[in-house]
Order: C-alpha cells, then sequence, then structure tokens
C-alpha cells in the first residue's frame, strides 16, 4: 500500500512539471500506438461517443454518462492540441 502511494505521488510530481504542450504531446505518444489506437475506440464504443446518454426518467444515469462522455472528448481535445497546437500570442 505505501510503495503504492510513493509511486503515485512520484507520478504526481512528474505530471505537475508538464505543460499543457508537453501533456499534450504525451498523450500523441500514448494513443498513436496501434494498442493506443485500440483503446482510444474502445472508450469511444463504451463512453457514449456517437450515441445518446439520454435515460428518460433517470437524470442521475444521464448526468453520469456524460460525465463519461466528456473524459473522451477531453482526451480527443489533447490529441487534436498536439497534432495541431496554437501559437501563444
Amino acid at each position: 500500500m505505501i510503495d503504492h502511494l510513493k509511486k503515485q505521488n512520484d507520478l504526481d510530481r512528474v505530471l505537475d512539471k508538464m505543460d499543457k504542450g508537453m501533456l499534450d504531446e504525451l498523450y500523441l505518444r500514448v494513443f498513436s500506438s496501434a494498442d493506443g489506437e485500440l483503446v482510444l475506440r474502445d472508450l469511444a464504443n463504451r463512453l457514449f461517443v456517437g450515441t445518446t446518454t439520454v435515460d428518460v426518467g433517470f437524470p442521475d444515469i444521464t448526468d453520469f454518462n456524460e460525465g463519461m462522455r466528456a473524459v473522451y472528448l477531453s482526451i480527443m481535445t489533447r490529441l487534436l492540441d498536439a497534432v495541431n497546437p496554437q501559437k501563444e500570442s
């Protein structure tokens, strides 16, 4: 348990040193591999991309499903930003 917490802390320290561009590049490296592309497609299939999240009568489920879709969209935004970086003015 302690080793796991130490590793998590070490990973957080590395992430804290990364700026947005570095994070975008990290996501691009991971999801550009053949395995990464499969994982991304699996996420799209599971996280309500291209389908409705509306569940009449169960608004909590709809909110949860929209949250899952937001995770996928966040990943895609990072990937798009990595391949099309915006110059800072």
